[in-house]
């Protein structure tokens, strides 16, 4: 299995198992967060203003849930992927631009849960997400649209 993914003449394309599992995994542990943790899941939903919020959270942690697993696996990937786009829209316009003017509902710091594994991964996936993403970067390169790729041709 794992020669199919690091196929000699198509390494540059393989390493995008690496961009899927960090993507994937992060959705999959935060849609389970939501049914561990109320006040990840309903309570903030709640705070949100969202109507319905246990149906609403419910049905983002099952989305998260499945659609993890889905890009982590390479499995409509690019149904899954623009879905969660729009979700990190909702989220970050819902979420972040409220504490660019002291506006949020949610309070600081978002912490629970306090200890544990989850709340290892839950605290982690930024970092989590810079290291794989760098990781990406560095055995795929910038691509051809890019100052590298410029600079690539000038030299030649």
């Amino acid at each position: 299995m794992i020669r199919y993914f690091f196929r000699i003449e198509d390494t540059k394309n393989s390493y995008s198992v690496i961009l899927r599992v960090l993507v994937g995994s992060v959705f999959l542990w935060e849609g389970i967060i939501k049914f561990l943790f109320a006040n990840q899941g309903v309570g903030r939903f709640t705070k949100l203003g969202f109507p319905e919020p246990s149906l609403v959270s419910g049905a983002i942690g099952c989305l998260e849930i499945l659609g993890g697993l889905s890009l982590a696996m390479g499995l409509f990937t690019k149904e899954f992927s623009l879905v969660f786009i729009l979700e990190m829209i909702v989220a970050m316009t819902m979420t972040k631009i409220p504490l660019l003017f002291g506006s949020s509902p949610l309070a600081l710091p978002q912490n629970p849960p306090v200890t544990g594994i989850w709340a290892f991964l839950h605290e982690i996936r930024s970092e989590y997400s810079q290291a794989l993403g760098s990781l990406f970067l560095f055995f795929n390169g910038p691509g051809n649209y890019s100052l590298d790729a410029i600079r690539k041709k000038i030299r030649s």
